[in-house]
């Protein structure tokens, strides 16, 4: 039985398929950018925990992330006032800045045996997190599957912008040097000794070779998302035309 969220994370992963990889973060729930990002009910065992977590202060400052290479999170908490139990939900799949109606998984509690709780999530959680990703990314930005965006955040990293699993594969498992990072849904470049612009000209190759059509761009990747549209201009303001004067009596 894990005793700590690192080492049930970290036996949790493998158990699912070889495709998750795990990271624990130290912070407080409400200090995180990835809570925006959280897919999950209003009211739902982890929704609680999160909004209650000021009540019980042994568990509120760690949580995991469990990255697939398909652009697929979970994340992970423990329960509060039960030590032997573990919180799992999803985050928004990457590439995914807003959704439709499209039901939303719902968490589910786990014992912190890392064997028993993989089988849980497998039959329990997994096949609706996949259903649920997948019908919206269809119906959100289907069209833009095939289009990746590679950009720069304000600090000059590289950011890229990817929706199809298949893409976010070519960068987290076959480049390597990418990561998917919870709080935003893109791909995010990992230190390396590697110029920037060499990293990026890597990855465009890459994506292109899988026929992917790939945006360079020196912008954040998600300006056109968020940009304010501009104000149209006013047309030019056309004075009534003048009464008639009638005969004066």
């Amino acid at each position: 039985m894990a005793n700590s969220l690192q080492e049930f994370s970290s036996g949790l992963a493998p158990r699912l398929s070889s495709g998750w990889t795990p990271s624990v973060q130290i912070t407080p729930h409400w200090w995180s950018r990835a809570y925006h990002r959280l897919w999950e009910h209003e009211g739902s065992v982890l929704w609680r925990a999160l909004h209650e977590d000021h009540l019980d202060s042994g568990h509120r400052y760690a949580r995991a992330f469990l990255t697939h290479d398909h652009g697929l999170q979970l994340h992970v908490v423990q329960r509060p006032y039960r030590t032997h139990q573990f919180l799992i939900g999803a985050l928004l799949p990457a590439g995914i800045v807003e959704y439709d109606t499209t039901p939303r998984p719902s968490a589910i509690a786990v014992p912190a045996d890392p064997a028993r709780a993989a089988a849980a999530v497998r039959r329990r959680f997994l096949p609706y997190y996949r259903v649920a990703a997948s019908a919206t990314s269809r119906s959100t930005r289907f069209q833009q599957a095939q289009k990746v965006v590679i950009g720069r955040s304000a600090e000059g990293l590289p950011l890229a912008d990817v929706l199809s699993p298949r893409a976010v594969r070519a960068l987290l498992r076959e480049d390597g040097r990418w990561r998917l990072d919870p709080a935003t849904g893109l791909c995010t470049a990992i230190a390396s000794p590697q110029a920037p612009e060499d990293l990026v000209q890597d990855a465009a190759e890459r994506l292109r070779g899988l026929s992917f059509e790939v945006l360079v761009s020196d912008q954040h990747p998600l300006d056109p998302f968020f940009r304010t549209p501009p104000r149209a201009a006013p047309g030019p303001v056309v004075a009534p035309p003048p009464r008639a004067s009638g005969p004066h009596r």
